[in-house]
């Protein structure tokens, strides 16, 4: 059987709910060089899917598929590092993955700016970035448009004087 097959009938398998069978052809085509399936592995090792979870492995598989030009990868890294409390480290992750081509990592970078890292100017930068792309989901240009809108309201109330609401990324 080919690669690409083989990672077809893994993600016909995944879709049909059979984990454990997805992930062993999705490891076989990636073990054999499909680069596609490095995401998926990783993407596996990374919830536990059809394999128990196992951070160190799925950013190996990540960190592979991001070296080759892998932009989802890239964003699932900086995930990974999000959720870890390590915003600067995620933050970098989500800029390599804008800079392959994962303009949806813009969301995610802003919200890091207004989280953690506590910069609304470069949070503002990253969502108006998302509104002039035209390669983001309807849902992260929904969630960008908001944070906008809020930051714009923050920034009205505080200029008449008003106390600014809290602004928590995942709001």
């Amino acid at each position: 059987m080919d690669l690409e097959m083989k990672f077809n009938e893994a993600c016909a398998h995944l879709d049909a709910g059979h984990h454990r069978e997805a992930f062993r052809l999705f490891q076989e085509a990636a073990r054999a060089g499909h680069r596609a399936s490095w995401l998926n592995v990783g993407y596996c090792f990374d919830v536990g899917l059809g394999v128990r979870r196992s951070r160190e492995r799925a950013l190996f598989w990540y960190r592979k598929a991001a070296k080759k030009g892998d932009g989802a990868a890239a964003n699932s890294i900086g995930t990974v590092y999000r959720d870890e409390g390590r915003p600067r480290l995620a933050a970098r992750w989500f800029l390599k993955a804008v800079s392959l081509g994962e303009a949806d990592a813009l969301l995610d970078l802003a919200k890091i700016y207004l989280g953690p890292l506590n910069d609304s100017a470069k949070a503002r930068s990253a969502l108006a970035r998302v509104a002039r792309t035209m390669s983001v989901t309807e849902n992260t240009r929904e969630q960008a448009e908001a944070l906008l809108s809020q930051m714009r309201r923050s920034a009205s109330g505080r200029a008449k004087g008003r106390r600014a609401p809290s602004m928590t990324p995942g709001e």
